[in-house]
């Protein structure tokens, strides 16, 4: 048991961030059930030891309120210790919630990477490793140089088309020049 409490307690205070993000996601998915049993079994026990009707109401008055008539003259100043014990209570319910998980969730993770690790021993060996490996990578050599000889193909064929082009355009240029001088020579 006090190994259980060291536990918790090192949970409760170590600060990862997975950790704390996995706490949040849980928390806020018990956090009704929480309330409706803070509030329908908890606080009912809390009011009869300390005579109010709900926890959340228990307060100490520092200063009673004055009334004229029925308007406040001077508001209650009062402590809510009440509100904050259920926020306790409730908090510590939740940590307690989130313990028992992480600790199930970790139980099942080792358990599972233990299974692995063993199947993974038995069914593979190093020359199987080798043999993928060296496959894979011939694989990649051929699939490489298969990517090569089509960009070398395109490159080919863009240049052939920007010779064609320019081709093209200089026949245009060279037959207005023309049409342009035969114009001249006519006048």
């Amino acid at each position: 048991m006090k190994k259980r409490a060291g536990d918790f307690k090192k949970f409760i205070s170590r600060g990862n961030v997975v950790d704390m993000a996995v706490g949040v996601a849980v928390a806020s998915a018990f956090t009704s059930i929480v309330n409706a049993f803070t509030k329908g079994v908890i606080s009912p026990i809390i009011a009869l030891l300390t005579g109010t009707s709900h926890l959340d109401e228990a307060k100490w008055v520092i200063r009673e309120e004055v009334l004229e008539g029925e308007e406040v003259v001077v508001a209650e100043v009062a402590i809510l210790w009440g509100s904050i014990v259920q926020a306790m209570i409730n908090f510590l319910l939740i940590a307690i919630v989130l313990f028992v998980v992480m600790k199930i969730s970790a139980a099942i993770r080792s358990h599972a990477e233990k299974i692995h690790t063993g199947v993974v021993n038995h069914f593979t060996d190093a020359d199987e490793k080798a043999k993928a490996e060296e496959e894979r990578l011939k694989a990649e050599a051929e699939e490489a140089e298969r990517l090569a000889k089509e960009a070398e193909e395109e490159a080919a064929r863009i240049a052939k088309e920007k010779e064609e082009a320019e081709a093209a355009r200089l026949a245009r240029e060279e037959a207005l020049l023309t049409e342009i001088r035969d114009l001249l020579k006519n006048k």
